[in-house]
């Protein structure tokens, strides 16, 4: 999933479980969507499928059907994470947030529901990991662009230097603290540099939402699942035929929609999370050149490394989802460097980027190709 996405969450989903297909496609969805729309229960062939739509995208959660669970436990977390982190949501927490006008005093509240807190520590995490290829406070070059809530309008050095002053997850531009009392937490305080600065979660709340689901069916004794949200994806043990969960990776079509997508290969998936982040699909065009959706925190620019997709495999959907997008910034060597620094964090990748023809080339990590086969 991107952070730098038109539509409230990411629709386009680059991953689809198979043999089951029409049950497990993230088809696209309506933009503007934010609350669920009611899940559905199905009970298919000794397989337990719960489908719907939240965050503006669709999901579905398949397991066991001798371990049934009430709707309400999916439900409520899309919902709990979708009111606190949407930007396309006028009561969302983020959004008041983003809407603190004050640079001599904090914004406090009380994370209730502990999804802020946690997806802050990770984006620190991963900002700090990537050297800032993530950063969840690129939201105003999001909108100079035109890939937020704005149109793009003019863009140009002068305006990326003046939105670039006050983007950048360092202390004196954003910064967020909780409070203890005798032991225990209190309240979260926020402190902005200016009052422009913005928080996006979209490069990591969908795969971080995805997580949580998973973590419900396991504290629920469910060990055998796959849960996808969007097209980020995590699998649990095995799926209901006793072999690895099977999912299908897009092949970088530009201009591709879900109606006559193709699959580039399929990888079996298992107590593992997969997610991509791709700017074939998304892009601006600007006499007569295509914009990246991907914009580099670093420079304010969009990404001009010729990376079509980046497919990352990691043990979480959050990880897998944020450093998705940080390999789009990065570009195939600096992804390949990355790797070869970092061999302990569990990952598998591969980029497709353009080969200079109109076709692409594929790199695939050696682990990425022990689990892949065309079909």
């Amino acid at each position: 999933m991107s952070m730098f996405d038109r539509i409230p969450w990411e629709t386009a989903s680059h991953v689809l479980a198979v043999p089951f297909a029409v049950l497990l496609l993230c088809a696209g969805c309506a933009e503007g969507g934010t609350a669920s729309e009611g899940p559905r229960s199905i009970d298919t062939e000794g397989v337990q499928l719960h489908q719907g739509e939240a965050q503006g995208t669709t999901y579905t959660i398949k397991y066991g059907a001798s371990s049934r669970l009430p709707d309400a436990v999916f439900e409520d977390i899309l919902e709990m994470v979708d009111k606190e982190v949407s930007l396309w949501r006028p009561d969302s927490r983020i959004n008041a947030i983003n809407a603190w006008p004050r640079t001599d005093s904090l914004y406090g509240f009380v994370d209730s529901t502990q999804i802020i807190g946690p997806l802050w520590a990770l984006s620190e995490e991963l900002h700090a990991l990537t050297k800032g290829a993530f950063d969840p406070t690129v939201s105003p070059l999001v909108e100079l662009w035109g890939f937020g809530l704005s149109e793009m309008g003019q863009v140009g050095e002068a305006e990326v230097d003046s939105v670039m002053a006050y983007v950048g997850l360092v202390p004196d531009r954003f910064d967020m603290n909780e409070e203890e009392e005798n032991g225990h937490y209190k309240a979260t305080w926020v402190r902005k540099g200016d009052a422009r600065a913005a928080l996006d979660f979209n490069a990591i709340a969908q795969g971080y939402t995805v997580d949580l689901l998973m973590e419900a069916l396991r504290e629920r004794g469910i060990n055998d699942a796959m849960v996808e949200l969007g097209g980020e994806v995590a699998c649990r043990g095995l799926n209901p035929q006793g072999t690895p969960w099977r999912i299908a990776v897009d092949s970088p079509v530009e201009g591709s929609t879900h109606a006559d997508r193709s699959f580039e290969l399929v990888v079996e998936v298992k107590d593992r999370a997969i997610c991509t982040s791709g700017s074939y699909r998304k892009f601006q065009e600007v006499n007569g050149q295509k914009i990246s959706h991907t914009i580099d925190p670093g420079t304010g620019w969009p990404a001009a490394n010729g990376l079509l997709s980046a497919t990352v495999m990691a043990p979480t959907a959050a990880y897998a989802d944020a450093l998705a997008t940080a390999f789009m910034v990065f570009g195939t060597e600096q992804t390949k460097g990355f790797l070869s620094i970092y061999p302990n964090l569990g990952l598998d990748v591969m980029l497709m980027s353009h080969d200079g023809t109109g076709g692409y080339d594929v790199w695939r990590s050696p682990g990425f190709d022990a689990v892949s086969s065309k079909r």
